[in-house]
């Protein structure tokens, strides 16, 4: 999703509220459905895959608990239209990388 647009493409274009949920609806869903990771345990059940112990170290600490990144996303104001995409995401892909290793 262009972070300089997010649902503000709906909104400026006068989409009825109701058309702007569904597409709301159907972005979470499929955040949900293909990308979001559900599964708490998939650190505990790979660690026989992972032979690097400081891999698996890096791993358990990307699983942040009760943070929806979707949600966390849209919350955040979209950025300028002048902002370079591409690069947008790999800066804040880091940003967010490194901040929930911390966490």
């Amino acid at each position: 999703m262009d972070p300089r647009l997010k649902f503000e493409y709906y909104e400026n274009n006068k989409w009825e509220n109701y058309y702007i949920r569904q597409a709301k609806d159907i972005i979470t869903n499929v955040w949900e459905t293909k990308y979001k990771n559900t599964n708490t345990t998939d650190a505990d059940q790979s660690s026989d895959n992972l032979e690097d112990e400081f891999l698996l170290h890096l791993y358990k600490k990307k699983k942040f608990e009760g943070k929806d990144e979707l949600k966390s996303y849209l919350k955040e104001p979209t950025v300028s239209l002048k902002t370079n995409v591409l690069l947008w995401w790999k800066v804040n892909f880091i940003i967010n990388y490194i901040y929930f290793l911390i966490l």
